[in-house]
């Protein structure tokens, strides 16, 4: 089985019916109860066997800042790691046993949307601009819906208050993802987007907020840092291409790569090397096919063109 760790879809919004467009991206990896026990555990091993975290971190290959983050139970612990760090401590056949059990049920772990807003709409967004801290390349393709970096302060207050009509922390939640945009300009990662045509289309509010975020999409087609790509209806080819999908590579601190899906149960963290590899490889294959930075942006405008008038 792959080391995913998987959530579910509290009440269903207007929304939740594009897999892979959930219009806020939920927490990459942040934990959850079994895993703070994890954690928990994981720490009372390293202290019983009289190792500091500066020493066992270097034994196991990671940081310090990650050894921490995984004893407090706000990283991802893969089996791998688990398996290393129960050896190095000398854990009893039990606690190891105990330790991997625990890892397995968090790979497998369901959070509920209800779970995941417990604690508000912006640490939604906060957790994700953590996230994407972390990596020096992001790959993203979002077949339906404008991707939540590029979006227009309207079009995403559109899509969060859809999904969460009786929420009080909208707009915050809104102005955190504006804030997350400065990524785009930091001009020291590796920042790329394919993007279908149907996220052109899709009406996801009226006129005026779509025809303002297409001009901005157009815009940032032309930002000479950014790779941003456009899959037009028309183009055909033997490609995987069912859901969206975020790749998040070249991490530091030893934070694991990742590929993030959000579903329409929930989301899927997938830290396996040889499944994110197979995301990347469809990646490349997607952006082959599609319209980059300036040959999108006639698909671009006829979309606009063809907006009805605003009355």
């Amino acid at each position: 089985m792959s080391r995913a760790r998987r959530a579910g879809t509290g009440g269903g919004g207007a929304l939740r019916g594009v897999p892979g467009q959930h219009p806020l991206s939920v927490a990459f990896g942040k934990g959850t109860a079994r895993q703070r026990r994890l954690g928990g555990l994981l720490r009372r091993l390293r202290q019983s066997a009289g190792l500091s975290g500066p020493v066992l971190a270097a034994r196991l290959g990671i940081s310090q800042s990650h050894l921490s983050r995984v004893e407090l139970g706000e990283a991802a612990a893969t089996a791998e790691l688990v398996d290393s760090w129960t050896q190095q401590t000398g854990a009893s056949p039990a606690d190891r046993e105990t330790a991997v059990d625990l890892a397995e049920a968090v790979a497998e772990e369901i959070v509920t949307w209800r779970e995941a807003v417990a604690s508000g709409l912006v640490k939604l967004q906060r957790d994700a601009l953590d996230a994407e801290a972390t990596a020096a390349t992001r790959m993203a393709y979002v077949p339906a819906l404008i991707p939540g970096l590029m979006q227009t302060p309207e079009y995403a207050t559109h899509l969060v208050a859809g999904d969460h009509p009786d929420r009080d922390d909208v707009a915050e939640a809104v102005a955190a993802r504006m804030q997350r945009q400065v990524i785009l300009y930091s001009g020291t990662k590796s920042l790329r987007w394919v993007i279908g045509e149907a996220g052109l289309r899709w009406r996801v509010g009226p006129p005026q907020v779509m025809a303002a975020q297409l001009d901005r999409l157009a815009a940032l087609t032309g930002e000479p840092q950014l790779d941003v790509r456009v899959l037009p209806f028309e183009r055909t080819g033997p490609v995987w291409h069912d859901h969206g999908f975020t790749i998040l590579a070249d991490r530091a601190d030893g934070e694991p790569d990742l590929v993030h899906l959000e579903l329409l149960t929930g989301l899927v963290n997938i830290t396996d090397s040889k499944e994110i590899a197979q995301y990347g490889a469809a990646y490349e294959q997607l952006a082959d096919l599609a319209l980059r930075g300036a040959e999108a942006v006639p698909l671009i405008h006829q979309v606009r063109a063809e907006l009805p008038a605003e009355h």
